[in-house]
């Protein structure tokens, strides 16, 4: 049976080479997602961030939590949103590729493993996709990312979150109308799952901070002790 498997991949490969999400070129393995040229392309967010909103700036006090009281402790962020970091997470969002959450979810999973700030946490979760639009995507891309995460750190997944109601996409919202658009958008499903309780949000992308910054207001006020949030990308 194992030697069918094999033939049928080779097979598979080779008249239906593995192609890279980013570029096309092909893949010498199956279980790449991109090829090395585009890997070598991917920009990480520099260690040297505002240890509250994960921003860049170098100015003191931070621009970015000047303008906003975040509800969060902190945030991190592995990558850079651009190049083939953007066009992945495109691909997971709007073209039914869900192979990029496995890529995503292995540095955000070794860097929970790594940092004992974050191991001090009981359980990371994803954040919620309201189920009309979950079911016009197919999945969830959070939901993908965090549990695979939740796989490779060995932190406990949960999902203690919905969203109440449909909302409009925040891509090109301002500032102003993204924290409109989200204000009560979610609910915790059981305040008991979350009260006392440390907590990891895992989301894709980090634009504003509108949406985990609503999400930590709607769990710290179910009693949650304490909201970090993680994600793939900063913007």
């Amino acid at each position: 049976m194992k030697l069918w498997k094999a033939w049928l991949a080779d097979l598979l490969n080779l008249f239906f080479p593995p192609a890279c999400l980013v570029c096309g070129h092909r893949l010498v393995d199956q279980k790449l997602v991109i090829c090395e040229a585009c890997e070598a392309r991917v920009a990480l967010v520099s260690p040297a961030v505002c240890p509250v909103c994960g921003s860049e700036s170098q100015s003191n006090p931070c621009e970015v939590c000047a303008e906003e009281h975040f509800a969060f402790s902190s945030v991190r962020s592995v990558f850079k949103y651009r190049g083939p970091v953007k066009d992945l997470i495109h691909e997971l969002k709007y073209n039914g590729y869900n192979s990029p959450a496995g890529y995503f979810a292995v540095p955000l999973g070794e860097l929970i493993e790594s940092d004992p700030q974050l191991q001090d946490h009981d359980f990371l979760c994803p954040v919620p996709l309201h189920r009309v639009r979950k079911r016009e995507r197919g999945y969830n891309q959070s939901e993908l990312i965090a549990y695979a995460a939740s796989v490779i750190s060995g932190m406990p997944y949960a999902e203690p979150l919905k969203r109440r109601f449909y909302t409009r996409s925040q891509t090109l919202l301002s500032r102003a109308k993204r924290h409109k658009n989200l204000l009560n958008a979610f609910k915790v499903i059981n305040a008991n799952d979350v009260k006392g309780k440390r907590i990891i949000v895992v989301d894709d992308v980090f634009t504003t901070g509108s949406t985990l910054n609503e999400i930590a207001k709607t769990l710290l006020a179910a009693g949650a002790g304490k909201v970090t949030a993680l994600t793939v990308a900063r913007a």
